[in-house]
């Protein structure tokens, strides 16, 4: 029996312990009498006093490696950034401080018992690591590689899971080997989007060239060996004559290196690796697993650009009941390498990545029915220049997709901005689906990550150019990268093979009235019955805030399964399988309630133009086999009088409102 079948059988019971811990701390300030020929006193005054045991304090915390239990249970209920203050931006560090990976500071302003209300550089910082830390959950989901400082939606869901439970158990110190939990297994493995096709140059160390995302469930695992595969695709010699070592790294941390030469045509270029102790991935966690490779100090140039492929076959790890276990889910997740004379060739090219989630994430955008709606950002993206060489980009392009009229309908001109400035501009006047600006002399220094945005004026919706519920999004895919015009300092054009990535926005939605959707939370919990398990079952949360827009919006408190979204009811929602498909069978409920805001109006809630309006979907789920399942929020129907629901907000396609358990024990 597999890992993953003995996890959907078996219940893990989950004991959470709270430890209370008492100090008592004793101490007797001995002061030395003061001298004759003073006249000012030496003893120390109350402020003084306070202020030694306010520090006194802190370091006490500190050494007991934090805790969240004076800040949870709380619900952060806005998005966050440099230069907000409040008492949330507080609460925030104190969480952030709770666990090492995410603390504020060490000392001074921030650190543990010295938070403060400002969010600033420093808590970006931390909220990065957040980040990182949940990047399965946070960063993934939106197409993101790198961290943004920025608590946002995504970020905001996972800290409200989190500290949904008080959270007064603190988190493992550094250095903690101890294994929590029951039966452990690895799931939702899947390839990391940072890493796919790299070049490894002449002597170059470390290049990493495949990354796992793991997640432990049922228990803390400690991973013991991996067993990598390297493959020929186009090559004339031994691995040894591209490479010196082969390394594998968790989390940034280095857990063995290997010579080339140990993997050989005997043994079909495949070894298995036996790790460093204490490659730990916490239960909940998402683990991220690297194989990186240094380029051999001469590549013949018979052997440049030849490739090979490397995947991880199978991962050996140990579980809170010291089971050993092999899993094999990592078998076929494979990425290619391609080996370079020189070091500095592998440096040059452009790497393209999706930027703010607030901005390219599904909203509504309110538009007038009389006059222009100027300046809207609707697409969101970075451009890294890799390597020491500068680039100049002479043209962007990028596709639009619209629906209920045309792009010149819909919008009149366009903007590309680099951070807080505007380096182009372009009219709209063709029912086109591209935007491309012109002449714009770009220089970027290489080793550099640059912000962008792209702009819209929008046409008045007057149903003569394009009516209410109109949508528009913006996308940079691999074409429109590939025909953009890049040089390097040489005047060298910058090779398709040299740039990567793409950048997309979900569909806005324009409308002069209705009502916009943000997502609070989503978490999942199993009920198991011990006596009867055929009883248990999934229970699924998810809260969202509806905000009104243009005029008050009436919203049932009802809900229904469906595929598709539906104006009938409050909310709609739908499960799905491990692979991603509608599932329909099984036994649910459903409640769709009001939580804070809004008026109850003659069976409805009322939600007022500019005002918001949190409600809770609850779903429970009793499936009829085993499976892995998720459920999805579709759309929340509403209407603009006290009647049935004509009009939906669809939630679709952001992935942000799916939320499921891996196991339910049936």
């Amino acid at each position: 029996m597999t890992a993953t079948n003995r996890i959907n059988y078996q219940h893990v019971q989950r004991t959470v312990v709270t430890a209370f811990l008492c100090v008592v701390l004793a101490f007797t300030l001995i002061l030395p009498a003061p001298a004759k020929a003073q006249t000012t006193s030496s003893t120390p005054t109350v402020a003084e006093l306070q202020a030694l045991l306010t520090q006194l304090m802190a370091q006490l915390q500190a050494l007991q490696g934090g805790s969240v239990a004076g800040v949870c249970p709380y619900t952060w209920t806005r998005s966050m950034g440099q230069g907000t203050t409040g008492a949330d931006v507080m609460r925030l560090q104190q969480f952030l401080n709770a666990n090492p990976d995410t603390r504020l500071a060490a000392s001074g302003a921030g650190s543990v018992g010295m938070e403060t209300q400002y969010y600033g550089p420093i808590t970006a910082s931390a909220v990065s690591r957040f980040q990182v830390k949940y990047r399965a959950e946070i960063l993934t989901p939106l197409g993101l590689v790198n961290p943004t400082g920025y608590f946002g939606p995504s970020s905001t869901a996972k800290a409200n899971q989190l500290c949904l439970t008080g959270g007064t158990t603190p988190p493992p110190v550094s250095g903690d080997t101890e294994l929590r939990g029951g039966a452990g297994s690895l799931t939702d493995v899947r390839l990391m989007s940072g890493i796919s096709n790299e070049d490894v140059g002449e002597g170059q160390n470390d290049v990493e060239v495949l990354g796992l995302e793991v997640r432990a469930e049922g228990s803390d695992v400690e991973l013991s060996a991996v067993v990598i595969d390297f493959d020929q695709i186009s090559h004339t010699g031994n691995l040894n004559r591209y490479a010196r070592n082969v390394s594998v790294w968790l989390d940034g941390e280095r857990l063995a290196t290997i010579n080339a030469d140990q993997f050989t045509r005997s043994n079909n270029y495949r070894r298995t690796v036996t790790l460093d102790r204490g490659a730990i991935i916490r239960q909940g966690d998402v683990g991220e697993l690297v194989v990186s490779v240094s380029g051999a100090s001469t590549i013949d140039s018979a052997r440049v650009d030849d490739r090979w492929t490397v995947g991880i076959d199978s991962i050996r790890f140990r579980d809170a009941q010291n089971a050993v276990i092999t899993d094999t889910q990592t078998s076929g997740l494979e990425r290619t390498i391609a080996f370079r004379e020189f070091a500095a060739s592998v440096g040059l090219g452009i790497n393209i990545r999706g930027g703010d989630s607030s901005i390219n994430q599904a909203r509504t955008i309110e538009v007038s029915t009389t006059q222009r709606t100027r300046n809207v950002s609707v697409l969101s993206f970075q451009v890294q220049v890799e390597g020491s060489s500068d680039v100049i980009v002479d043209n962007m392009t990028f596709n639009a997709t619209t629906t209920g009229g045309t792009l010149n309908q819909i919008a009149t001109a366009a903007y590309i901005n680099q951070g807080n400035n505007r380096i182009g501009s372009q009219s709209i006047t063709a029912a086109t689906s591209s935007i491309t600006f012109n002449n714009l002399d770009l220089e970027l220094r290489g080793g550099q990550t640059y912000d962008f945005t792209v702009q819209l004026d929008l046409n008045a919706a007057d149903g003569t150019n394009y009516s209410s519920g109109a949508t528009i999004d913006v996308d940079l895919t691999s074409d429109n990268r590939n025909a953009w015009y890049v040089e390097d300092e040489n005047g060298d054009t910058v090779r398709a093979a040299d740039r990567r990535g793409t950048a997309s926005s979900d569909a806005h939605t324009l409308r002069t009235g209705g009502a916009s959707l943000n997502q609070v939370s989503a978490t999942t919990r199993e009920v198991y019955n011990s006596n009867n398990p055929s009883a248990s079952y999934g229970e699924f949360r998810m809260v969202v805030e509806v905000t009104a827009i243009g005029g008050p919006v009436y919203i049932p408190e009802t809900a229904t399964r469906s595929a598709t979204a539906s104006s009938t009811f409050g909310a709609t929602y739908r499960y799905e399988d491990a692979n991603g498909d509608v599932y329909t069978a099984g036994t649910a409920s459903q409640s769709f309630t009001r939580v804070s805001g809004g008026t109850l109006e003659s069976g409805y809630v009322r939600v007022d133009e500019g005002q918001t309006a949190r409600f809770e979907l609850v779903t429970t789920l009793d499936p009829d086999a085993f499976n892995q399942y998720r459920a999805q929020l579709i759309s929340i129907g509403f209407n603009d009088t006290a009647a049935a629901p004509d009009s939906t907000i669809t939630a679709t396609p952001s992935v942000n409102y799916r939320t499921g358990l891996q196991v339910i024990n049936n």
